[in-house]
């Protein structure tokens, strides 16, 4: 027995004297492999799992970007196509697209005819063009010239405008027309030529709804109108 505590003592002795520093050492001999692969591992899953976001982030953005490119292609009438633009870059509305629509507005306006129904769809249709102070300007024309009861009396009314709306300014545009009125029989009554300045605000349609009813976003926010008489043009919202 003496014999191994001397040779127990003599080790000890040998690493030192410290136990403490001794038992450290064997434990790091044993152990000290496993932490090192353990830390090893925990970094190469930290390493995959943010290869794994970036990769996800990277899908994601591409997946949103459109890869089709579409063309507005124009057919002539010997049936040859070419590009005229790319549909996906948003260009300002055509000029003559607001003067047709400027003049489409003002057709609906004044025309009177007997038939009801295309009397009611000519209403509707110019109610999805008006905006701002324009709405309450037709309101009030209609409050006076209801063009039901002008059907009824008789009287027909034709409208014919004279040439495209010119623009006045960068938001504003002249309309000039006759309105010819007749009665049901086709007998010509009277025909009086009116002026119009009209001020619009272009805004293109999101929804599909008003894709459909105002497709290049035009709308009226200001009307001035009344009758040319002499050269001179007068102002009257009964006219």
């Amino acid at each position: 027995m003496s014999f191994f505590k001397a040779a127990k003592t003599a080790t000890v002795a040998d690493k030192g004297g410290n136990p403490y520093l001794s038992g450290r050492e064997e434990w790091l001999e044993r152990y000290g492999s496993y932490i090192s692969r353990a830390a090893q591992w925990r970094a190469l899953a930290f390493f995959c799992l943010l290869i794994t976001a970036v990769s996800i982030t990277g899908n994601v953005i591409q997946a949103s970007q459109v890869k089709t490119i579409p063309y507005i292609i124009e057919v002539d009438k010997l049936g040859k196509a070419a590009v005229v633009a790319r549909a996906d870059n948003v260009s300002t509305t055509p000029k003559r697209l607001i003067q047709a629509e400027i003049a489409t507005c003002i057709s609906d306006w004044r025309t009177v005819t007997a038939d009801v129904e295309l009397q009611q769809k000519m209403i509707e249709r110019l109610s999805f063009f008006m905006a701002g102070s324009a709405k309450g300007v037709l309101r009030h024309w209609y409050e006076v010239n209801n063009p039901y009861e002008i059907a009824k009396s008789g009287k027909l009314v034709h409208v014919e405008i004279k040439g495209l709306p010119l623009p006045v300014s960068s938001d504003s545009y002249r309309v000039e027309w006759q309105e010819i009125i007749r009665s049901h029989a086709g007998v010509l009554l009277d025909s009086h030529t009116y002026e119009a300045t009209v001020t619009i605000q272009v805004n293109p349609p999101t929804a599909d709804a008003v894709l459909l009813r105002n497709p290049g976003g035009v709308y009226i926010t200001a009307l001035s109108a009344g009758k040319v008489v002499g050269g001179q043009l007068s102002l009257t919202q009964k006219e």
